[in-house]
């Protein structure tokens, strides 16, 4: 008998956070000490598409692992998943209210108004500080020894929100193995004119920058209110893509070497929990791209990938989709797109 062959390359590279999540969205039931973090996201959402991916993540020792067992399952590797000896909390608080706006702070304030018992796992949590360094690494900051030497020989790559030092450390890391397509979302915490001057050198090697309508008018606060400038300007610095996406869900996106814009809105769906939405994107968007190797086709998997996450709550219920859905909800969303 010929043994099994052990797959060691993956089809991608993912890098984020892993996170306990705790959510209680407006109108739906509680999810309480769930699988969570970008990373979850991103990787549920290009699990969806058929897409097997390597994750990279740091968590805290307690975290648990048992939680993957479904990505491992589908052919994920975790074996850049790494439990640190450092203080790293990986709880995730998360209210929504009225219109599903997000509230961050005072848990046992909202478990209360919901007459919900309060998780004791939940005592002492504070919420993670949205500060970032430009010198000093965070016990979840990326480390180059955090990166299996096998993962590099994948050919695309997406980053996750993590920190400043993660993300001007990991496109050089990424881009000196095999990885030709390199994609990440930006981190509110640097999305701010004090980092005005950093920009370029984080964003120079990507294909594609993904950030919020917040995050791109915060960081050119006194230079620009027109999203579409700032996305040209912002492309100008290498990436080939730059999608800027607003509170609504509508994409849009400026491709450089088309020079075309392009807006594309969110798909109508009932959203119960907001939660991973961007992420859920960001995942669909790679596994686009990766297949089309076009920035708009790739677009159209992200959007339905994030309504897909949106109607459901938690990374896994992405793999719930019943088949052909997501295929029919492109077909539907292809004939809305708008040529700026």
């Amino acid at each position: 008998m010929v043994a099994e062959e052990v797959r060691t390359v993956p089809d991608a590279v993912l890098v984020g956070r892993l996170q306990r999540e705790y959510i209680l969205p407006a109108a739906t039931p509680a999810r309480l000490d769930g699988l969570g973090g970008n990373l979850a996201y991103a990787a549920a959402a290009f699990a969806s598409w058929g897409g097997q991916a390597g994750l990279v993540s740091r968590v805290s020792a307690d975290f648990p692992m048992d939680r993957l067992t479904r990505l491992e399952a589908l052919g994920f590797l975790l074996d850049g998943v790494h439990a640190v000896t450092e203080t790293l909390d990986s709880r995730y608080f998360k209210a929504y209210g009225e219109g599903n706006k997000a509230y961050f702070d005072n848990p046992i304030t909202h478990f209360a108004e919901r007459q919900l018992p309060f998780p004791p796992e939940l005592f002492g949590y504070q919420p993670r500080r949205k500060y970032c360094s430009k010198t000093d690494y965070e016990s979840g900051s990326f480390r180059i020894t955090d990166m299996p030497r096998k993962f590099l020989e994948a050919k695309v790559a997406h980053i996750c929100p993590i920190d400043f030092i993660s993300h001007k450390i990991l496109p050089s890391v990424l881009k000196a193995g095999m990885i030709q397509t390199l994609t990440m979302r930006a981190c509110s915490c640097y999305m701010d004119p004090i980092f005005w001057e950093d920009i370029r050198g984080l964003i120079t090697d990507l294909k594609a920058f993904m950030m919020t309508d917040v995050q791109a008018l915060k960081l050119f606060q006194g230079r620009s209110v027109d999203l579409w400038e700032i996305a040209e300007h912002l492309a100008g610095y290498g990436p080939e893509a730059v999608l800027v996406q607003t509170g609504e869900g509508t994409t849009h996106l400026y491709d450089r070497m088309s020079q075309k814009r392009w807006v594309l809105p969110a798909y109508r769906a009932h959203v119960s929990d907001p939660t991973g939405m961007l992420d859920a994107f960001d995942g669909g968007f790679l596994a686009g791209f990766r297949q089309s190797n076009e920035p708009l086709e790739a677009a159209l998997y992200g959007n339905i990938s994030a309504a897909i996450a949106g109607e459901g709550s938690g990374p896994y219920f992405l793999l719930e989709c019943l088949p052909g859905l997501k295929e029919m909800r492109m077909q539907v969303l292809r004939q809305q797109v708008i040529a700026a």
